[in-house]
């Protein structure tokens, strides 16, 4: 057989190929994401509760809305239980589903209360490289209230 004959008939059968392989099948509803596994140890996820970042979100908005607004502070806490997926609290991504950790659950517990302490007060020195002194002091006060 001749070899542009050949060559033709490959570029033929590749292209069926590659056009099945794109039909048209209704979209679905992505399946929910498995849990996430980077939290660190020694956090309480038992009620923890998924949340899916819409635009304009912060952490602390989150945590006012799921915690209570006196309670917005706490937003490390979600932070904790979302290492992989959260670097800077007051930037995240649109569409990430975050895990909410129950905030009693974790300050009732002296590991995980630890955890967030340590946290805290890492954000309240971030904080205060970024200018925010008055976020820093919140931070540190709520965190000192925290046993050891």
């Amino acid at each position: 057989m001749n070899k542009k004959v050949v060559f033709g008939l490959l570029i033929v059968a590749l292209s069926i190929f590659v056009i099945a392989g794109c039909g048209s099948t209704p979209a679905q509803d992505p399946a929910p994401p498995p849990p996430r596994t980077d939290q660190p140890r020694g956090l309480i996820l038992d009620g923890a509760a998924n949340y899916t970042v819409a635009q304009g979100d912060t952490l602390a908005d989150i945590a006012a809305r799921r915690y209570g607004e006196s309670n917005m502070y706490f937003f490390p806490l979600i932070r904790l239980a979302n290492a992989s997926a959260v670097s800077d609290p007051d930037v995240i991504e649109v569409g990430t589903v975050l895990v909410i950790p129950d905030l009693q659950r974790n300050l009732n517990d002296s590991g995980a209360s630890g955890l967030l302490r340590a946290d805290m007060l890492a954000v309240a020195g971030q904080y205060d490289r970024q200018s925010k002194p008055n976020a820093a002091a919140r931070l540190r006060n709520l965190a000192n209230r925290i046993s050891q």
